[in-house]
Protein backbone atom coordinates (compact mmCIF):
# COMPACT_ATOMS: atom_id res chain seq x y z
CA UNK A 1 0.00 0.00 0.00
CA UNK A 2 1.68 3.28 -1.61
CA UNK A 3 1.54 6.09 1.03
CA UNK A 4 2.59 9.57 1.42
CA UNK A 5 5.95 11.13 2.45
CA UNK A 6 5.94 12.64 5.70
CA UNK A 7 5.79 16.72 5.63
CA UNK A 8 6.87 18.24 9.07
CA UNK A 9 5.39 21.62 10.70
CA UNK A 10 6.43 23.12 13.51
CA UNK A 11 5.01 25.59 15.75
CA UNK A 12 5.80 27.80 18.96
CA UNK A 13 4.42 26.01 20.96
CA UNK A 14 2.07 23.60 22.39
CA UNK A 15 -0.70 26.37 22.50
CA UNK A 16 0.02 27.72 18.95
CA UNK A 17 0.08 23.88 17.67
CA UNK A 18 -3.45 23.01 19.15
CA UNK A 19 -5.29 26.18 17.44
CA UNK A 20 -2.93 25.91 13.86
CA UNK A 21 -3.99 22.05 14.18
CA UNK A 22 -7.70 23.39 15.08
CA UNK A 23 -7.54 26.48 12.17
CA UNK A 24 -6.12 23.80 9.49
CA UNK A 25 -8.58 21.02 10.58
CA UNK A 26 -11.53 23.69 9.72
CA UNK A 27 -10.29 24.80 6.59
CA UNK A 28 -9.53 21.34 5.04
CA UNK A 29 -13.58 20.45 5.90
CA UNK A 30 -14.54 22.99 4.38
CA UNK A 31 -12.41 22.50 1.41
CA UNK A 32 -13.42 18.95 1.39
CA UNK A 33 -17.31 20.09 1.60
CA UNK A 34 -16.86 21.78 -1.66
CA UNK A 35 -16.29 18.52 -3.28
CA UNK A 36 -17.74 15.37 -1.21
CA UNK A 37 -19.97 14.95 1.59
CA UNK A 38 -20.53 12.75 3.77
CA UNK A 39 -16.67 13.65 5.37
CA UNK A 40 -14.87 10.96 7.83
CA UNK A 41 -12.76 12.13 10.43
CA UNK A 42 -10.81 10.39 13.12
CA UNK A 43 -10.32 12.11 16.49
CA UNK A 44 -7.35 11.08 19.06
CA UNK A 45 -7.41 12.33 22.61
CA UNK A 46 -4.35 13.30 24.82
CA UNK A 47 -3.48 16.78 26.22
CA UNK A 48 -2.87 18.64 22.56
CA UNK A 49 -5.78 16.35 20.63
CA UNK A 50 -8.29 17.87 23.20
CA UNK A 51 -6.92 21.40 23.41
CA UNK A 52 -7.22 21.24 19.12
CA UNK A 53 -10.53 20.52 19.93
CA UNK A 54 -11.53 23.53 22.24
CA UNK A 55 -9.83 25.53 19.62
CA UNK A 56 -12.38 24.06 16.76
CA UNK A 57 -15.13 24.99 19.28
CA UNK A 58 -14.20 28.77 19.87
CA UNK A 59 -13.27 29.41 16.08
CA UNK A 60 -15.92 31.21 14.47
CA UNK A 61 -14.94 29.31 11.01
CA UNK A 62 -16.34 26.25 12.90
CA UNK A 63 -19.40 27.75 11.30
CA UNK A 64 -18.50 27.09 8.01
CA UNK A 65 -18.42 23.66 8.16
CA UNK A 66 -21.96 21.81 7.64
CA UNK A 67 -21.40 19.53 10.30
CA UNK A 68 -24.78 17.47 9.82
CA UNK A 69 -22.10 16.43 6.76
CA UNK A 70 -19.13 15.45 9.50
CA UNK A 71 -18.97 11.99 10.60
CA UNK A 72 -16.63 11.62 13.79
CA UNK A 73 -14.61 8.25 15.02
CA UNK A 74 -11.57 7.43 17.66
CA UNK A 75 -8.44 5.95 16.23
CA UNK A 76 -8.71 4.58 20.35
CA UNK A 77 -10.79 3.99 23.47
CA UNK A 78 -9.92 3.47 26.99
CA UNK A 79 -12.06 0.68 27.85
CA UNK A 80 -14.00 2.11 30.80
CA UNK A 81 -18.03 3.42 31.33
CA UNK A 82 -19.57 5.68 28.94
CA UNK A 83 -18.81 8.59 30.95
CA UNK A 84 -15.97 8.42 32.52
CA UNK A 85 -14.04 11.51 32.51
CA UNK A 86 -10.74 9.72 31.00
CA UNK A 87 -12.33 8.05 28.22
CA UNK A 88 -11.58 9.84 24.99
CA UNK A 89 -14.99 10.37 24.16
CA UNK A 90 -16.11 11.69 27.26
CA UNK A 91 -13.12 14.72 26.55
CA UNK A 92 -14.06 14.96 23.33
CA UNK A 93 -17.64 16.04 23.93
CA UNK A 94 -16.77 18.58 26.74
CA UNK A 95 -14.45 20.17 24.51
CA UNK A 96 -16.16 20.03 21.22
CA UNK A 97 -19.25 17.71 20.25
CA UNK A 98 -21.30 19.80 23.46
CA UNK A 99 -20.92 22.68 21.76
CA UNK A 100 -21.94 22.03 18.37
CA UNK A 101 -25.21 20.82 20.05
CA UNK A 102 -28.28 20.23 17.20
CA UNK A 103 -25.89 21.20 14.18
CA UNK A 104 -24.34 17.59 14.69
CA UNK A 105 -26.26 14.97 14.59
CA UNK A 106 -25.69 12.28 17.29
CA UNK A 107 -26.15 9.53 14.84
CA UNK A 108 -22.83 11.24 13.73
CA UNK A 109 -20.93 10.72 16.86
CA UNK A 110 -19.54 6.64 16.03
CA UNK A 111 -17.88 6.36 20.18
CA UNK A 112 -16.16 3.24 20.86
CA UNK A 113 -18.61 1.29 23.39
CA UNK A 114 -18.12 0.45 26.96
CA UNK A 115 -18.41 -2.26 28.98
CA UNK A 116 -22.53 -3.49 29.41
CA UNK A 117 -23.87 -6.57 29.63
CA UNK A 118 -23.80 -6.99 25.58
CA UNK A 119 -20.45 -5.70 25.53
CA UNK A 120 -18.42 -7.78 28.58
CA UNK A 121 -14.65 -7.05 27.58
CA UNK A 122 -12.14 -5.17 25.04
CA UNK A 123 -12.89 -7.83 22.37
CA UNK A 124 -16.69 -7.42 21.94
CA UNK A 125 -16.02 -3.88 21.79
CA UNK A 126 -13.66 -4.13 19.42
CA UNK A 127 -16.22 -6.51 17.26
CA UNK A 128 -19.09 -4.03 18.13
CA UNK A 129 -16.98 -0.94 16.64
CA UNK A 130 -15.57 -2.80 13.50
CA UNK A 131 -19.26 -3.56 12.67
CA UNK A 132 -20.31 -0.02 13.04
CA UNK A 133 -17.43 0.63 10.31
CA UNK A 134 -18.87 -1.59 8.24
CA UNK A 135 -22.28 -0.06 8.41
CA UNK A 136 -20.80 3.36 7.22
CA UNK A 137 -17.89 1.62 4.54
CA UNK A 138 -18.14 2.88 1.55
CA UNK A 139 -17.94 1.36 -2.03
CA UNK A 140 -18.86 -2.00 -0.36
CA UNK A 141 -15.42 -1.57 1.58
CA UNK A 142 -15.32 -2.92 5.15
CA UNK A 143 -14.59 1.16 6.30
CA UNK A 144 -15.64 4.69 5.78
CA UNK A 145 -12.14 5.86 3.63
CA UNK A 146 -11.28 8.39 6.61
CA UNK A 147 -10.52 12.52 5.20
CA UNK A 148 -8.36 13.47 8.42
CA UNK A 149 -7.24 10.63 10.83
CA UNK A 150 -5.53 12.62 13.83
CA UNK A 151 -3.35 10.70 16.07
CA UNK A 152 -1.44 11.48 18.74
CA UNK A 153 1.78 10.21 19.88
CA UNK A 154 3.55 9.29 23.53
CA UNK A 155 7.36 9.26 24.70
CA UNK A 156 7.77 5.91 23.19
CA UNK A 157 6.31 6.48 19.86
CA UNK A 158 3.27 4.48 20.13
CA UNK A 159 -0.04 5.89 18.36
CA UNK A 160 -3.70 5.28 19.04
CA UNK A 161 -2.97 2.41 21.40
CA UNK A 162 -0.20 0.64 18.98
CA UNK A 163 2.37 0.29 22.05
CA UNK A 164 6.23 -1.29 20.81
CA UNK A 165 7.17 -4.74 20.59
CA UNK A 166 3.30 -5.56 20.93
CA UNK A 167 1.98 -8.14 18.30
CA UNK A 168 -0.97 -5.64 17.28
CA UNK A 169 1.27 -4.08 15.64
CA UNK A 170 1.26 -6.95 13.14
CA UNK A 171 -1.72 -7.09 13.19
CA UNK A 172 -3.40 -7.85 8.79
CA UNK A 173 -7.13 -8.83 9.17
CA UNK A 174 -8.64 -7.08 11.72
CA UNK A 175 -9.64 -3.27 11.49
CA UNK A 176 -10.40 -3.34 15.34
CA UNK A 177 -8.54 -5.04 18.04
CA UNK A 178 -8.34 -4.91 22.46
CA UNK A 179 -5.36 -4.06 24.25
CA UNK A 180 -5.21 -6.03 27.41
CA UNK A 181 -2.00 -4.75 29.07
CA UNK A 182 -1.33 -1.89 27.73
CA UNK A 183 1.82 0.24 29.42
CA UNK A 184 -0.16 3.10 29.75
CA UNK A 185 -2.81 3.19 32.02
CA UNK A 186 -5.75 2.33 32.20
CA UNK A 187 -4.67 -1.59 30.75
CA UNK A 188 -7.79 -2.54 28.50
CA UNK A 189 -8.02 -0.32 25.67
CA UNK A 190 -9.41 -0.55 21.80
CA UNK A 191 -7.86 0.50 18.73
CA UNK A 192 -7.95 0.83 15.26
CA UNK A 193 -4.76 -1.49 13.51
CA UNK A 194 -2.62 -0.06 11.47
CA UNK A 195 -4.20 -1.15 7.95
CA UNK A 196 -7.24 0.42 8.53
CA UNK A 197 -4.99 4.10 9.58
CA UNK A 198 -3.16 3.34 6.62
CA UNK A 199 -6.03 3.43 4.30
CA UNK A 200 -7.09 7.24 5.82
CA UNK A 201 -6.47 10.05 2.82
CA UNK A 202 -4.56 11.73 5.07
CA UNK A 203 -2.81 11.52 8.89
CA UNK A 204 -1.69 13.93 10.83
CA UNK A 205 0.07 13.11 13.68
CA UNK A 206 0.38 15.79 16.60
CA UNK A 207 2.91 15.96 19.09
CA UNK A 208 4.21 18.47 21.62
CA UNK A 209 6.89 18.27 23.86
CA UNK A 210 10.66 17.62 25.07
CA UNK A 211 10.19 14.47 25.94
CA UNK A 212 8.44 13.07 22.88
CA UNK A 213 11.69 14.75 20.90
CA UNK A 214 13.47 11.33 20.92
CA UNK A 215 10.44 9.21 19.37
CA UNK A 216 9.57 12.44 16.80
CA UNK A 217 13.16 11.80 15.37
CA UNK A 218 13.06 8.18 15.36
CA UNK A 219 9.66 7.99 13.05
CA UNK A 220 10.80 10.72 10.85
CA UNK A 221 13.93 8.84 9.88
CA UNK A 222 12.06 5.47 9.59
CA UNK A 223 12.25 3.55 12.43
CA UNK A 224 11.71 0.06 13.04
CA UNK A 225 8.07 -0.24 13.75
CA UNK A 226 8.74 -2.48 16.59
CA UNK A 227 10.24 0.04 18.56
CA UNK A 228 8.54 3.32 17.27
CA UNK A 229 5.11 2.47 16.35
CA UNK A 230 4.60 6.46 14.55
CA UNK A 231 7.03 5.23 11.62
CA UNK A 232 4.46 3.86 10.06
CA UNK A 233 1.56 5.93 10.91
CA UNK A 234 1.62 7.46 7.21
CA UNK A 235 -2.08 8.62 4.77
CA UNK A 236 -2.62 7.69 1.45
CA UNK A 237 -2.54 10.94 -0.01
CA UNK A 238 -0.99 12.97 2.97
CA UNK A 239 1.15 12.12 5.89
CA UNK A 240 1.42 15.60 8.20
CA UNK A 241 3.71 15.89 11.34
CA UNK A 242 2.30 18.49 13.51
CA UNK A 243 4.83 19.30 16.01
CA UNK A 244 6.06 21.99 18.22
CA UNK A 245 9.67 23.30 18.58
CA UNK A 246 10.55 21.09 21.87
CA UNK A 247 9.52 17.58 20.05
CA UNK A 248 11.50 18.79 16.89
CA UNK A 249 14.04 19.73 18.74
CA UNK A 250 16.13 16.59 17.78
CA UNK A 251 15.37 16.40 13.96
CA UNK A 252 18.37 17.13 11.48
CA UNK A 253 19.06 20.75 11.40
CA UNK A 254 16.56 21.69 13.80
CA UNK A 255 17.71 24.95 15.40
CA UNK A 256 14.89 25.67 18.38
CA UNK A 257 15.93 29.68 18.25
CA UNK A 258 15.08 29.57 14.61
CA UNK A 259 11.62 31.33 13.64
CA UNK A 260 9.25 28.59 12.42
CA UNK A 261 8.16 29.18 8.64
CA UNK A 262 8.44 26.76 5.98
CA UNK A 263 6.75 23.00 5.11
CA UNK A 264 7.72 20.22 3.46
CA UNK A 265 8.09 16.53 2.82
CA UNK A 266 10.64 15.35 6.15
CA UNK A 267 11.48 19.17 6.65
CA UNK A 268 10.67 21.36 9.69
CA UNK A 269 10.33 24.73 9.82
CA UNK A 270 12.99 25.17 12.38
CA UNK A 271 15.41 24.56 8.80
CA UNK A 272 14.79 27.78 7.83
CA UNK A 273 17.85 29.90 6.94
CA UNK A 274 17.22 32.39 10.07
CA UNK A 275 19.14 35.14 7.76
CA UNK A 276 16.09 34.67 5.67
CA UNK A 277 14.15 36.44 8.46
CA UNK A 278 16.80 38.89 9.83
CA UNK A 279 16.79 40.26 5.78
CA UNK A 280 12.88 40.95 6.25
CA UNK A 281 13.17 42.39 9.48
CA UNK A 282 15.56 44.49 8.16
CA UNK A 283 13.79 45.86 5.41
CA UNK A 284 10.26 46.29 6.89
CA UNK A 285 10.72 49.54 7.25
CA UNK A 286 11.18 49.86 3.18
CA UNK A 287 8.05 47.50 3.25
CA UNK A 288 6.35 49.93 5.76
CA UNK A 289 3.63 47.97 6.66
CA UNK A 290 0.75 50.00 7.89
CA UNK A 291 -1.83 50.29 10.74
CA UNK A 292 -4.61 48.78 8.57
CA UNK A 293 -2.44 46.25 7.33
CA UNK A 294 -1.72 45.02 10.87
CA UNK A 295 -5.25 44.80 12.06
CA UNK A 296 -6.19 42.78 8.76
CA UNK A 297 -3.67 40.70 9.61
CA UNK A 298 -4.27 40.43 13.55
CA UNK A 299 -7.87 40.29 12.70
CA UNK A 300 -6.86 36.70 10.72
CA UNK A 301 -4.98 35.15 13.21
CA UNK A 302 -7.78 35.80 16.07
CA UNK A 303 -10.39 34.43 13.88
CA UNK A 304 -8.17 31.08 13.92
CA UNK A 305 -7.58 31.08 10.17
CA UNK A 306 -4.63 29.72 9.24
CA UNK A 307 -1.59 31.31 8.52
CA UNK A 308 -0.63 31.01 4.77
CA UNK A 309 -1.43 34.64 3.91
CA UNK A 310 1.33 35.96 1.79
CA UNK A 311 4.19 38.13 4.35
CA UNK A 312 4.30 42.19 4.37
CA UNK A 313 6.93 42.00 2.07
CA UNK A 314 5.56 39.82 -0.71
CA UNK A 315 2.23 41.80 -0.05
CA UNK A 316 4.09 44.81 -0.98
CA UNK A 317 5.34 43.30 -3.80
CA UNK A 318 1.75 42.68 -5.12
CA UNK A 319 1.26 46.20 -4.36
CA UNK A 320 4.57 47.31 -6.81
CA UNK A 321 3.20 44.61 -9.52
CA UNK A 322 -0.35 46.46 -9.96
CA UNK A 323 1.07 49.76 -9.75
CA UNK A 324 3.63 49.11 -12.80
CA UNK A 325 1.06 47.83 -14.84
CA UNK A 326 -1.20 50.98 -13.52
CA UNK A 327 -4.29 48.36 -12.39
CA UNK A 328 -7.55 49.89 -12.14
CA UNK A 329 -9.63 46.44 -12.15
CA UNK A 330 -7.76 43.91 -9.77
CA UNK A 331 -9.36 40.14 -9.51
CA UNK A 332 -8.03 37.63 -6.70
CA UNK A 333 -8.57 34.18 -6.52
CA UNK A 334 -8.26 33.34 -2.52
CA UNK A 335 -9.28 35.83 -0.08
CA UNK A 336 -8.62 34.10 2.94
CA UNK A 337 -8.61 36.89 5.60
CA UNK A 338 -8.24 40.08 3.35
CA UNK A 339 -4.25 40.70 3.90
CA UNK A 340 -3.53 40.23 0.40
CA UNK A 341 -6.53 42.04 -0.57
CA UNK A 342 -5.81 45.09 1.56
CA UNK A 343 -2.36 45.12 -0.55
CA UNK A 344 -4.06 45.19 -3.84
CA UNK A 345 -6.52 47.77 -3.62
CA UNK A 346 -3.34 49.98 -1.92
CA UNK A 347 -2.34 50.32 -6.02
CA UNK A 348 -5.62 51.10 -7.77
CA UNK A 349 -7.30 54.35 -7.28
CA UNK A 350 -9.83 55.44 -5.94
CA UNK A 351 -12.08 54.50 -8.43
CA UNK A 352 -10.77 51.32 -9.08
CA UNK A 353 -11.80 47.79 -7.55
CA UNK A 354 -10.48 44.52 -6.46
CA UNK A 355 -12.42 41.44 -7.12
CA UNK A 356 -11.53 38.89 -4.47
CA UNK A 357 -13.15 35.08 -5.11
CA UNK A 358 -13.05 33.29 -1.33
CA UNK A 359 -15.20 29.42 -0.65
CA UNK A 360 -15.71 29.67 2.69
CA UNK A 361 -18.05 32.19 3.81
CA UNK A 362 -16.55 32.32 7.27
CA UNK A 363 -13.81 33.90 6.12
CA UNK A 364 -14.99 35.90 3.71
CA UNK A 365 -16.66 37.55 6.86
CA UNK A 366 -13.51 38.16 8.77
CA UNK A 367 -12.04 39.79 5.13
CA UNK A 368 -14.98 42.01 4.54
CA UNK A 369 -15.11 43.12 8.50
CA UNK A 370 -11.13 43.85 8.39
CA UNK A 371 -11.61 45.66 5.10
CA UNK A 372 -14.58 47.77 5.78
CA UNK A 373 -12.61 48.41 8.88
CA UNK A 374 -9.70 49.55 6.59
CA UNK A 375 -12.28 51.96 4.78
CA UNK A 376 -12.35 49.56 1.43
CA UNK A 377 -15.52 48.56 1.39
CA UNK A 378 -16.47 50.94 -1.83
CA UNK A 379 -13.30 49.24 -3.20
CA UNK A 380 -13.21 46.01 -3.00
CA UNK A 381 -15.74 42.96 -3.91
CA UNK A 382 -15.92 39.71 -1.84
CA UNK A 383 -17.54 37.35 -3.75
CA UNK A 384 -18.55 33.74 -1.97
CA UNK A 385 -18.32 30.22 -3.58
CA UNK A 386 -16.31 27.60 -5.41
CA UNK A 387 -13.82 29.72 -7.77
CA UNK A 388 -14.49 27.89 -11.02
CA UNK A 389 -18.10 28.91 -10.70
CA UNK A 390 -17.41 32.30 -9.68
CA UNK A 391 -15.70 32.64 -12.66
CA UNK A 392 -17.38 30.66 -15.03
CA UNK A 393 -20.06 33.62 -14.33
CA UNK A 394 -17.83 36.23 -14.91
CA UNK A 395 -16.67 35.22 -18.23
CA UNK A 396 -20.61 34.25 -19.21
CA UNK A 397 -21.35 37.44 -18.07
CA UNK A 398 -18.54 39.27 -20.36
CA UNK A 399 -17.12 41.35 -17.78
CA UNK A 400 -14.91 44.37 -18.56
CA UNK A 401 -11.04 42.54 -18.37
CA UNK A 402 -8.63 42.41 -15.59
CA UNK A 403 -5.49 44.23 -15.20
CA UNK A 404 -4.14 42.09 -12.59
CA UNK A 405 -4.77 38.68 -11.29
CA UNK A 406 -3.50 37.05 -8.58
CA UNK A 407 -3.84 33.78 -7.55
CA UNK A 408 -3.27 32.13 -4.07
CA UNK A 409 -6.03 29.05 -4.17
CA UNK A 410 -6.41 25.65 -3.75
CA UNK A 411 -3.39 24.32 -5.95
CA UNK A 412 -4.95 21.21 -7.64
CA UNK A 413 -6.91 23.58 -10.20
CA UNK A 414 -4.08 26.04 -10.82
CA UNK A 415 -4.53 25.33 -14.56
CA UNK A 416 -8.26 25.47 -14.32
CA UNK A 417 -7.74 28.84 -12.91
CA UNK A 418 -4.80 30.05 -15.73
CA UNK A 419 -7.81 29.32 -18.51
CA UNK A 420 -10.06 31.65 -16.86
CA UNK A 421 -8.00 34.19 -15.80
CA UNK A 422 -6.80 34.77 -19.47
CA UNK A 423 -9.79 34.72 -20.73
CA UNK A 424 -10.95 37.81 -18.06
CA UNK A 425 -7.79 39.77 -19.14
CA UNK A 426 -6.53 41.48 -21.89
CA UNK A 427 -3.13 41.75 -23.84
CA UNK A 428 -0.83 43.09 -20.75
CA UNK A 429 -2.64 42.26 -17.74
CA UNK A 430 -0.08 40.23 -15.15
CA UNK A 431 -1.25 36.94 -13.82
CA UNK A 432 0.71 36.28 -10.69
CA UNK A 433 0.30 32.87 -9.19
CA UNK A 434 1.95 32.12 -5.71
CA UNK A 435 3.00 28.73 -4.02
CA UNK A 436 4.23 27.26 -7.30
CA UNK A 437 7.53 26.12 -5.86
CA UNK A 438 6.63 24.17 -2.88
CA UNK A 439 10.48 24.10 -1.03
CA UNK A 440 11.44 22.54 -4.18
CA UNK A 441 8.98 19.65 -4.49
CA UNK A 442 7.77 21.02 -7.83
CA UNK A 443 10.65 18.82 -9.10
CA UNK A 444 9.59 15.65 -8.48
CA UNK A 445 7.16 14.26 -11.27
CA UNK A 446 6.23 10.95 -8.59
CA UNK A 447 5.36 13.50 -5.32
CA UNK A 448 2.35 11.92 -3.66
CA UNK A 449 0.97 15.73 -2.79
CA UNK A 450 -1.58 16.76 -5.25
CA UNK A 451 -0.93 20.39 -4.67
CA UNK A 452 2.57 19.58 -6.02
CA UNK A 453 0.85 17.35 -9.02
CA UNK A 454 -1.64 20.64 -9.66
CA UNK A 455 1.28 22.97 -9.65
CA UNK A 456 3.17 20.61 -12.15
CA UNK A 457 -0.02 20.46 -14.39
CA UNK A 458 -0.02 24.17 -14.45
CA UNK A 459 3.07 25.14 -15.31
CA UNK A 460 3.33 22.69 -18.37
CA UNK A 461 -0.06 24.40 -18.97
CA UNK A 462 1.25 27.75 -18.97
CA UNK A 463 4.68 26.80 -20.96
CA UNK A 464 2.41 25.45 -23.79
CA UNK A 465 -0.46 28.57 -23.64
CA UNK A 466 0.57 30.56 -26.44
CA UNK A 467 -1.03 33.21 -24.87
CA UNK A 468 0.92 34.19 -22.44
CA UNK A 469 4.91 34.62 -21.84
CA UNK A 470 5.82 34.04 -18.00
CA UNK A 471 9.02 32.74 -15.32
CA UNK A 472 8.94 31.66 -11.94
CA UNK A 473 10.76 33.60 -9.56
CA UNK A 474 11.94 31.74 -6.31
CA UNK A 475 11.66 33.11 -3.06
CA UNK A 476 12.75 33.17 0.67
CA UNK A 477 11.70 34.51 3.67
CA UNK A 478 9.51 34.36 7.01
CA UNK A 479 7.38 32.19 4.71
CA UNK A 480 9.98 29.80 3.70
CA UNK A 481 11.54 28.63 0.54
CA UNK A 482 8.90 28.68 -2.57
CA UNK A 483 8.28 31.23 -5.75
CA UNK A 484 5.74 33.17 -7.69
CA UNK A 485 4.62 32.40 -11.39
CA UNK A 486 4.36 35.19 -13.43
CA UNK A 487 2.96 35.64 -16.38
CA UNK A 488 1.83 38.40 -19.25
CA UNK A 489 -0.90 38.27 -21.55
CA UNK A 490 0.01 38.86 -25.19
Amino acid sequence: MSTATPEVLVHPDADVLAGAAAARLLTRLVDLQSHRSPVHVVLTGGTVGIATLRAVADSPVRDAVDWSGVHLWWGDERFLPAGDADRNETQARAALIDALGDALPAANVHAVPGPSDDVPDGEAAARAYAAELRAHAADDGLAPRFDVLLLGMGPDGHVASLFPERSSLYEANLLVVAEHDSPKPPSERVSLTFPLIRSAREVWVVAAGAEKAPAVARALAGDDVRTTPAAAARGQERTLWLVDVASAAELPGADPAATPAVSGPRRPRSEVDPAWTAVEAYVAPLVAEGADAVAVRTAAADAGLPDIAVSSAQGRLLELLARAVGARRVLEIGTLGGYSTWWLAQAVPADGSVMTLEVSDAHATVARTSLAAAGLQDRVDVVVGPALESLDRLVAAHVAPFDLVFVDADKQQLAAYLDRAVTLSRPGTLLVVDNVVRGGAVVDADHPDDRVQGVRTFLERAAADGRVDGTVVQTVGEKGYDGFALLLVR
